[in-house]
């Protein structure tokens, strides 16, 4: 008779086989199921509501996945997927879950039919490398210069953005900044998005928002007696106390007279003198200091007719670097004209209830600003993140070079061919090869269902027109359902955008798969 061998802890749970991928694939539907709602132009928004009541209402899937309190672990890996195409692209969060998701229902109708995973996982990764390869033979190749497109991409991104009947006006002031950040080749210019700072202030309508070929910081001056304007600027950024430095270690002073205090501060007096004198000579009339400015020696700078700035955090203070083109400067005796930086005209103004620093007028800056105006604190904070994804997808354009049509254009086009490599691929991975076709399929299907049009029937027709390889373009405008070749539209995005939807979708697709058991520890949090 044989005994049965204990090797884990008293209260430790364990899901087998196919429980196991059934309860972490429910998991990641339901999270689907939570943002699908949201795709498209017509997509609906969520009310978010947090612990302390504050209401927040978006249709961002980036934003509303991030909110969400899960327990489940590999619903939490899909999140994170979202995250990382938010982070690397600004954009396509929804229809990565949408994907990812439908893979893994897929799949587990073909593992209830007693198709083992293996498979399964083969074909999807057979799939994803031919819907890669394909994505880069049949992209649209664009320059740095091609600024319509830049434009339509800029304008397709804000279809479904809460900013989208603005968004002429928004897609052009985004281009101007992406353009003025990047460099004449366009390398690496999603690196340098956050060299854009968006700053809300109010006013009457969105479209006061501007560009400000400069930056606006947070920051007020140091001496309410300095100039509030200051034109034809010359900066000087510096991190260094300006104040009568202390010893490091106790000491004492012992005066006998009235003379030696006098001789005391008359010292202290000189060191900032000197320190004055330095920027007297060059010329400066703002100081921007990301360490402290006594009190004192603000007064002196006040008397002088200079402005200052004190404790500028270290992003302001790279922004305003890029800015006005100056240097950082710890030691004040080696300042030079050469590290100084220049800008028209320097003021500082409320906005609301926050004093602010603004710097314009700067020669080629490459660290720009961009006005956000608006009624409501709550429109603001939603046009933030809608712009915020729009310089992205711009960016990663500029980068990559690459576009496809979007409307489900190319998911339509990208399932056709997947179903065409299938018939060439033997056993049971061509039926995982078209289950992920089929998934392919969810994004447009989405789509048509979320502007409320007859989805078997739209999709049906929509890929009934993709005849031949000159149809690869032909996707559904769900602005004015019809359908067409939504390239020649201007409904476009990036390619990477979806290279890397496919990528990560069927990576956590195939990683949920292999897992055969889950073994909870007591008192963890529910799977």
């Amino acid at each position: 008779m044989s005994v049965p061998i204990i090797i884990l802890k008293e209260g430790t749970e364990e899901t087998r086989e196919r429980e196991a991928r059934k309860q972490n694939i429910s998991a990641m539907v339901a999270i689907a199921e939570t943002v699908r709602s949201t795709l498209g132009p017509k997509g609906m928004s969520k009310m978010l509501v947090d612990s302390m009541g504050d209401v927040t209402i978006t249709n961002d899937g980036a934003e509303i996945l991030s909110s969400l309190d899960i327990e489940n672990v590999a619903a939490n890996m899909m999140v994170n997927v979202a995250k990382s195409i938010d982070d690397e692209i600004g954009d396509g969060t929804t229809s990565a879950v949408i994907f990812s998701a439908t893979l893994l229902n897929n799949a587990l109708e073909l593992i209830e039919q007693d198709i083992h995973p293996k498979p399964i996982t083969h074909g999807y990764k057979l799939a994803t490398d031919k819907s890669l390869k394909i994505i880069k033979e049949i992209s649209e190749k664009i320059t740095h210069d091609d600024n319509k497109i830049l434009l339509d991409a800029a304008k397709t991104a804000m279809n479904s953005k809460g900013i989208s009947s603005l968004k002429d006006f928004f897609a052009d002031l985004a281009l101007k900044a992406v353009k003025q950040i990047s460099d004449d080749e366009g390398n690496n210019t999603f690196g340098k998005v956050s060299n854009i700072k968006i700053v809300k202030a109010p006013g009457k309508s969105l479209k006061e928002s501007e560009l400000i070929n400069g930056v606006y910081i947070q920051k007020e001056k140091v001496n309410s007696m300095m100039p509030d304007v200051i034109k034809d600027a010359k900066i000087a950024v510096v991190r260094k106390k300006l104040d009568v430095k202390k010893t490091e270690y106790d000491a004492q002073i012992r005066i006998t007279s009235p003379s030696e205090i006098q001789r005391f501060l008359d010292q202290e007096e000189k060191i900032l003198l000197d320190y004055m004198k330095i920027f007297t000579d060059l010329g400066v009339n703002l100081v921007v200091n990301s360490s402290d400015i006594s009190d004192k020696f603000g007064a002196f700078l006040a008397r002088a007719g200079i402005a200052a700035i004190k404790n500028v955090g270290e992003s302001d203070y790279k922004s305003i670097l890029k800015a006005v083109d100056a240097k950082l400067v710890d030691d004040l005796s080696s300042l030079s004209e050469d590290d100084l930086g220049y800008a028209e005209k320097i003021l500082f103004e409320k906005l609301g209830d926050d004093d602010y620093t603004l710097l314009s007028g700067c020669k080629n800056p490459k660290s720009v600003s961009i006005l956000l105006k608006g009624g409501l604190d709550k429109i603001l904070s939603t046009a933030e993140v809608s712009l915020h994804d729009v310089l992205s997808v711009i960016a990663k354009i500029m980068d990559t070079k690459t576009v496809v049509a979007g409307g489900g254009a190319i998911y339509i086009e990208l399932a056709k061919r997947i179903r065409e490599y299938a018939n060439e691929i033997s056993g049971k991975e061509q039926l995982a090869i078209n289950a992920f076709a089929l998934a392919l399929e969810e994004i447009p299907k989405t789509l048509i269902r979320n502007a409320g049009l007859e989805e078997i029937e739209q999709l049906t027709e929509l890929k009934a027109a993709h005849k031949t390889d000159a149809d690869k373009w032909i996707g559904i405008d769900t602005i004015t359902n019809t359908i067409g070749d939504n390239f020649k539209r201007g409904i476009v995005e990036p390619a990477e955008l979806l290279a890397h939807i496919i990528k990560s979708g069927s990576e956590l697709a195939n990683l949920i798969l292999r897992i055969d058991r889950i073994i909870s520890a007591k008192g963890s949090r529910g799977l």
